[in-house]
């Protein structure tokens, strides 16, 4: 079954099919579609995957090279051999997202969590929704253990009144208040990305920070943001903004980005993600897009996407392992552990191998490495005598979720 939120301009639509259908790694794929100057049906068009786009990379880099627009080259995850990028106007569409989403005012000044570097896009993003918002921000970037508290001075200092970040971080930030007894600073507004804004986070945000009013976006770095909300939302319901085109394929969610700076070729782009079209509780007439999860391999761990597959194969290739299976302990809450367990050839030194492979995983996966980097308990590697089994298949999964007692 499909649905869509609206119809798409035909005008733009074509625009994009021109785009996409001109670059040479995507040219068969759409060879069978009208090339006439036509109108054309977007029901008919091929789903665009993210194995696809990413084999186009060197072919959209260089169409962005030729265009009078500047562009940033963004990671949204995989290996420092083989890592996925994307390719995002320097405008990053804020102009355009700030006509439907306007949660920072010239009053505020904004304390920008979001890590910086290692290609990530959250950090610059903000700093220039801030800008264009013509507020005061701190870019601070992310903040760990004893470093919270001179922090939270400064944050007080300046009257801080918005701060961004992930929900976990969120979490953390006043997990850090409620340990040491101190009073959160006097935030009234809190903007988050990246992962679902989970119970815990939402728990302490109600018995802390009761005044705060939450906004959010949801995208990809591929698709940038395809939709926001705002406190009289549901969290996890998103209105999808007027340049983006929202499909629902058996419950998948396709985007189409119809922006004319748009650089990468979002025609019918498979997120990852399922979802739905629901009534907000805002009142909106038109119906937002509720996110239901992950539709595809990858597992999002803390702020980041891995793909278990991945994983398991760097560590499969060190000498003295014999089999792997990832434990994702607490998963989406603050707290959450990485535990790759190593099943050991006969006679392997147990230090020395679960140390060479976190090396490798940290080497390799450059963005598993920047979660590290803040939080270095995240990632355990252990071996044990045997792997967790499903009880009602007797099969050995490849990733296992499991809850600390």
């Amino acid at each position: 079954m499909q649905t869509d939120r609206t119809r798409i301009d035909a005008a733009a639509l074509r625009r994009m099919y021109e785009n996409v259908s001109s670059l040479p790694a995507l040219r068969e794929k759409y060879a069978g579609e009208r090339n006439d100057g036509g109108e054309l049906s977007i029901e008919t068009l091929p789903v665009l995957t993210k194995d696809e786009l990413a084999g186009a990379l060197d072919d959209i880099v260089a169409a962005a090279r030729s265009r009078s627009i500047g562009a940033y080259l963004y990671g949204s995850g995989g290996t420092t051999s083989k890592p996925k990028l994307s390719v995002v106007p320097t405008g990053m569409f804020v102009a355009a997202i700030r006509r439907e989403w306007q949660p920072l005012s010239p009053n505020d000044m904004l304390v920008n969590f979001y890590s910086t570097g290692q290609l990530w896009s959250s950090h610059n993003f903000f700093n220039m929704l801030a800008h264009e918002s013509g507020a005061v921000v701190l870019p601070l970037g992310s903040v760990e253990g004893d470093e919270l508290g001179e922090w939270l001075d400064v944050m007080e200092r300046f009257g801080v009144t918005a701060l961004n970040a992930t929900p976990s971080q969120i979490a953390h930030l006043l997990e850090h208040c409620e340990a040491t007894g101190r009073k959160p600073p006097a935030i009234e507004k809190l903007l988050w990305t990246g992962e679902a804004y989970g119970d815990r986070a939402a728990e302490l945000t109600r018995s802390m920070l009761p005044g705060a009013k939450i906004y959010g976006c949801y995208g990809s770095t591929e698709t940038w943001v395809i939709g926001a909300n705002g406190p009289d939302c549901a969290l996890n319901v998103f209105h999808v903004m007027p340049y983006q085109h929202v499909e629902l394929v058996d419950g998948v969610v396709l985007v189409t980005t119809t922006d004319p700076d748009c650089i990468n070729p979002i025609l019918r782009y498979q997120v990852g993600d399922r979802g739905e079209f629901v009534q907000c509780p805002c009142g909106r007439s038109e119906p937002g897009l509720r996110v239901l999860g992950r539709a595809d391999t990858q597992v999002k761990f803390i702020s980041v996407l891995v793909a278990p597959t991945e994983l398991a194969n760097i560590a499969r290739r060190i000498t003295g392992v014999r089999d792997v299976q990832l434990a994702f302990l607490d998963h989406a809450h603050p707290n959450e552990t990485l535990q790759v367990r190593l099943l050991l050839q006969p006679g392997a030194d147990a230090a020395a191998v679960t140390g060479l492979v976190r090396h490798e995983l940290l080497t390799e996966v450059y963005r598993l490495r920047a979660v590290v980097d803040r939080a270095p308990r995240a990632l355990e590697v252990i071996a044990v005598d045997r792997l967790a089994v499903n009880a009602r298949t007797r099969k050995t999964p490849l990733y296992v979720s499991e809850m600390r007692g």
